[in-house]
Protein backbone atom coordinates (compact mmCIF):
# COMPACT_ATOMS: atom_id res chain seq x y z
CA UNK A 1 0.00 0.00 0.00
CA UNK A 2 1.71 3.23 -0.83
CA UNK A 3 1.02 6.76 0.46
CA UNK A 4 -1.92 7.87 -1.23
CA UNK A 5 -3.80 5.07 -0.65
CA UNK A 6 -2.92 4.76 3.11
CA UNK A 7 -4.04 8.45 3.59
CA UNK A 8 -7.44 7.81 1.71
CA UNK A 9 -8.69 4.50 3.31
CA UNK A 10 -7.31 6.38 6.81
CA UNK A 11 -9.38 9.16 6.08
CA UNK A 12 -12.66 6.55 5.41
CA UNK A 13 -12.25 5.20 8.53
CA UNK A 14 -11.82 8.31 10.59
CA UNK A 15 -15.06 9.14 8.95
CA UNK A 16 -16.92 5.94 9.49
CA UNK A 17 -15.71 6.07 13.20
CA UNK A 18 -16.82 9.76 13.78
CA UNK A 19 -20.04 8.57 12.31
CA UNK A 20 -21.04 5.60 14.66
CA UNK A 21 -20.03 7.66 17.59
CA UNK A 22 -23.22 8.14 20.01
CA UNK A 23 -24.20 11.04 22.09
CA UNK A 24 -26.93 12.77 23.28
CA UNK A 25 -25.69 16.36 22.33
CA UNK A 26 -25.11 15.34 18.82
CA UNK A 27 -27.24 15.06 15.48
CA UNK A 28 -26.82 15.11 11.80
CA UNK A 29 -28.19 17.12 9.13
CA UNK A 30 -28.06 16.61 5.17
CA UNK A 31 -27.19 19.57 2.58
CA UNK A 32 -30.83 19.44 1.79
CA UNK A 33 -32.28 19.79 5.16
CA UNK A 34 -34.46 18.58 7.28
CA UNK A 35 -36.72 18.15 10.37
CA UNK A 36 -34.07 18.27 13.55
CA UNK A 37 -33.88 19.85 16.98
CA UNK A 38 -29.84 20.58 16.29
CA UNK A 39 -28.23 23.98 16.36
CA UNK A 40 -24.95 23.35 15.30
CA UNK A 41 -24.16 20.51 12.92
CA UNK A 42 -21.00 18.83 11.81
CA UNK A 43 -21.63 16.40 9.02
CA UNK A 44 -19.59 14.22 6.42
CA UNK A 45 -20.94 12.76 2.82
CA UNK A 46 -20.20 10.43 0.30
CA UNK A 47 -21.47 11.21 -3.01
CA UNK A 48 -21.25 9.92 -6.71
CA UNK A 49 -20.88 12.26 -9.47
CA UNK A 50 -18.83 12.56 -13.00
CA UNK A 51 -18.69 8.80 -12.64
CA UNK A 52 -16.27 8.47 -9.64
CA UNK A 53 -16.53 9.03 -6.16
CA UNK A 54 -16.25 12.18 -3.78
CA UNK A 55 -15.30 12.71 -0.03
CA UNK A 56 -16.97 15.80 1.27
CA UNK A 57 -17.42 17.32 5.10
CA UNK A 58 -19.77 20.49 6.24
CA UNK A 59 -21.04 22.65 8.65
CA UNK A 60 -25.06 23.63 9.24
CA UNK A 61 -26.12 26.08 11.57
CA UNK A 62 -30.34 26.24 12.02
CA UNK A 63 -31.51 29.64 12.87
CA UNK A 64 -34.66 28.82 14.68
CA UNK A 65 -37.80 31.13 13.89
CA UNK A 66 -41.36 30.54 12.87
CA UNK A 67 -40.37 27.67 10.97
CA UNK A 68 -36.20 27.31 10.83
CA UNK A 69 -33.58 27.97 8.24
CA UNK A 70 -30.44 25.97 7.77
CA UNK A 71 -27.00 28.03 6.55
CA UNK A 72 -24.68 25.12 5.50
CA UNK A 73 -21.22 25.00 4.25
CA UNK A 74 -19.43 21.66 2.64
CA UNK A 75 -16.43 21.09 0.51
CA UNK A 76 -16.43 17.65 -1.41
CA UNK A 77 -12.59 16.04 -2.84
CA UNK A 78 -12.54 13.35 -5.38
CA UNK A 79 -11.61 10.36 -3.81
CA UNK A 80 -8.74 9.49 -6.42
CA UNK A 81 -7.47 12.77 -6.14
CA UNK A 82 -8.29 14.54 -2.87
CA UNK A 83 -4.64 14.85 -1.71
CA UNK A 84 -3.96 17.01 -4.75
CA UNK A 85 -5.99 19.81 -3.41
CA UNK A 86 -6.89 21.19 -7.00
CA UNK A 87 -9.64 19.24 -7.86
CA UNK A 88 -12.81 20.14 -5.06
CA UNK A 89 -16.17 21.44 -5.41
CA UNK A 90 -17.63 24.28 -2.40
CA UNK A 91 -21.59 24.88 -1.77
CA UNK A 92 -22.66 27.09 1.09
CA UNK A 93 -26.22 27.82 0.90
CA UNK A 94 -29.40 28.02 3.17
CA UNK A 95 -32.59 25.32 2.96
CA UNK A 96 -35.90 26.98 4.48
CA UNK A 97 -39.55 24.90 4.69
CA UNK A 98 -42.44 27.37 3.60
CA UNK A 99 -44.46 25.76 7.12
CA UNK A 100 -43.96 23.26 9.54
CA UNK A 101 -46.41 20.16 8.74
CA UNK A 102 -46.74 16.56 8.07
CA UNK A 103 -46.78 17.42 4.47
CA UNK A 104 -44.86 20.72 3.66
CA UNK A 105 -42.74 22.47 0.72
CA UNK A 106 -38.54 23.09 1.59
CA UNK A 107 -36.56 25.33 -0.52
CA UNK A 108 -33.09 26.39 -0.59
CA UNK A 109 -30.73 28.01 -2.65
CA UNK A 110 -27.02 27.51 -2.79
CA UNK A 111 -23.98 28.79 -4.82
CA UNK A 112 -21.69 25.65 -5.68
CA UNK A 113 -18.09 26.59 -7.11
CA UNK A 114 -16.45 23.41 -9.07
CA UNK A 115 -12.74 23.44 -9.63
CA UNK A 116 -11.43 20.90 -12.04
CA UNK A 117 -7.26 20.58 -13.70
CA UNK A 118 -7.11 17.89 -16.15
CA UNK A 119 -2.79 18.49 -16.88
CA UNK A 120 -2.71 22.55 -17.77
CA UNK A 121 -6.01 22.80 -18.40
CA UNK A 122 -7.95 24.20 -15.28
CA UNK A 123 -11.87 24.69 -15.12
CA UNK A 124 -14.54 27.12 -12.97
CA UNK A 125 -17.39 26.93 -12.42
CA UNK A 126 -20.04 28.85 -9.99
CA UNK A 127 -23.85 27.74 -10.01
CA UNK A 128 -26.84 28.67 -8.61
CA UNK A 129 -28.75 25.75 -7.22
CA UNK A 130 -32.39 26.89 -6.71
CA UNK A 131 -34.33 24.11 -4.98
CA UNK A 132 -37.66 22.85 -4.45
CA UNK A 133 -38.67 19.76 -2.37
CA UNK A 134 -42.46 18.59 -1.90
CA UNK A 135 -42.06 16.55 1.26
CA UNK A 136 -43.92 14.34 3.07
CA UNK A 137 -42.97 13.40 7.05
CA UNK A 138 -43.21 9.76 7.11
CA UNK A 139 -41.97 9.07 10.93
CA UNK A 140 -42.85 11.79 13.43
CA UNK A 141 -41.44 10.57 17.30
CA UNK A 142 -42.57 13.55 20.02
CA UNK A 143 -39.96 11.53 22.17
CA UNK A 144 -36.19 9.94 21.18
CA UNK A 145 -37.82 7.49 18.58
CA UNK A 146 -37.31 7.79 14.85
CA UNK A 147 -38.43 11.19 13.05
CA UNK A 148 -37.60 10.99 8.46
CA UNK A 149 -39.05 12.70 6.13
CA UNK A 150 -39.04 11.86 2.43
CA UNK A 151 -39.56 14.25 -0.85
CA UNK A 152 -39.28 15.01 -4.19
CA UNK A 153 -36.29 17.12 -5.48
CA UNK A 154 -36.03 19.46 -8.61
CA UNK A 155 -33.37 21.86 -9.07
CA UNK A 156 -32.85 24.48 -11.40
CA UNK A 157 -28.65 25.32 -11.32
CA UNK A 158 -27.40 27.51 -13.77
CA UNK A 159 -23.78 28.32 -14.34
CA UNK A 160 -23.96 31.81 -13.98
CA UNK A 161 -20.02 32.27 -14.86
CA UNK A 162 -17.07 29.24 -15.96
CA UNK A 163 -13.88 29.76 -16.94
CA UNK A 164 -11.55 28.00 -18.69
CA UNK A 165 -7.42 28.07 -18.41
CA UNK A 166 -4.89 26.11 -20.68
CA UNK A 167 -1.94 26.78 -18.68
CA UNK A 168 -0.27 29.18 -16.59
CA UNK A 169 0.77 32.63 -19.17
CA UNK A 170 -2.69 31.89 -20.94
CA UNK A 171 -4.97 33.81 -20.33
CA UNK A 172 -8.63 32.32 -19.56
CA UNK A 173 -11.54 32.31 -21.44
CA UNK A 174 -15.43 33.14 -19.65
CA UNK A 175 -18.76 32.32 -20.27
CA UNK A 176 -22.02 32.42 -18.62
CA UNK A 177 -25.31 31.01 -18.50
CA UNK A 178 -25.24 27.40 -18.96
CA UNK A 179 -28.41 25.77 -17.28
CA UNK A 180 -28.65 22.38 -15.31
CA UNK A 181 -31.42 20.80 -14.36
CA UNK A 182 -31.92 17.98 -11.68
CA UNK A 183 -34.31 15.40 -10.71
CA UNK A 184 -34.76 13.12 -8.53
CA UNK A 185 -35.76 12.54 -4.35
CA UNK A 186 -34.74 12.72 -0.76
CA UNK A 187 -34.66 10.57 2.09
CA UNK A 188 -33.60 10.98 5.63
CA UNK A 189 -34.28 9.63 9.16
CA UNK A 190 -32.16 10.45 12.75
CA UNK A 191 -33.16 8.06 15.83
CA UNK A 192 -32.90 9.36 19.31
CA UNK A 193 -31.90 12.78 18.14
CA UNK A 194 -28.58 11.33 17.65
CA UNK A 195 -27.54 9.87 14.68
CA UNK A 196 -29.40 11.69 10.98
CA UNK A 197 -28.74 9.68 7.55
CA UNK A 198 -29.82 11.13 4.74
CA UNK A 199 -30.05 10.49 1.24
CA UNK A 200 -30.29 12.47 -2.13
CA UNK A 201 -30.32 10.46 -5.79
CA UNK A 202 -31.27 12.60 -9.21
CA UNK A 203 -30.60 12.81 -12.72
CA UNK A 204 -29.06 15.74 -14.15
CA UNK A 205 -28.60 17.24 -17.36
CA UNK A 206 -27.14 20.19 -18.91
CA UNK A 207 -28.44 21.96 -21.21
CA UNK A 208 -25.22 23.90 -22.55
CA UNK A 209 -25.46 26.85 -25.86
CA UNK A 210 -23.65 25.76 -28.38
CA UNK A 211 -20.72 28.28 -28.44
CA UNK A 212 -20.40 27.55 -24.26
CA UNK A 213 -16.42 26.86 -23.41
CA UNK A 214 -17.38 23.95 -21.07
CA UNK A 215 -18.02 20.52 -22.21
CA UNK A 216 -21.09 19.43 -24.28
CA UNK A 217 -23.23 16.94 -22.16
CA UNK A 218 -26.91 16.85 -23.30
CA UNK A 219 -27.21 13.26 -21.61
CA UNK A 220 -29.46 12.50 -18.41
CA UNK A 221 -26.82 11.48 -16.05
CA UNK A 222 -27.30 9.58 -12.35
CA UNK A 223 -25.69 11.21 -9.21
CA UNK A 224 -26.36 10.48 -5.73
CA UNK A 225 -24.74 11.49 -2.22
CA UNK A 226 -25.34 10.63 1.24
CA UNK A 227 -24.73 12.70 4.82
CA UNK A 228 -23.98 11.12 8.32
CA UNK A 229 -22.97 13.97 11.11
CA UNK A 230 -23.62 14.90 14.41
CA UNK A 231 -24.23 18.42 16.15
CA UNK A 232 -22.94 18.89 19.39
CA UNK A 233 -25.65 21.47 20.31
CA UNK A 234 -29.51 20.64 20.65
CA UNK A 235 -32.25 22.84 21.36
CA UNK A 236 -34.84 21.52 23.41
CA UNK A 237 -37.61 24.59 23.98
Amino acid sequence: MNKSQFFRYGFCLFLLGFSLLNSPSLHAQSFFGYQTIGTHTFFFSIAWQDKKPFLGGGYTYRDFGKTFTDLSAEIRFPLAEMYKFDNYQIIAGMYKPVTIKRAFMGTGAHLRVKTQTSGEQKTTRVQLALTVLPTYTYAASLTDGLYGTTALRITYAPVIWASVKEGANTPSTQALADHVLELGGHLDVHSERTLGLGLNGYLTRSFVPQKSILPQNNQWQGVGDFYWGMTYRIRRS
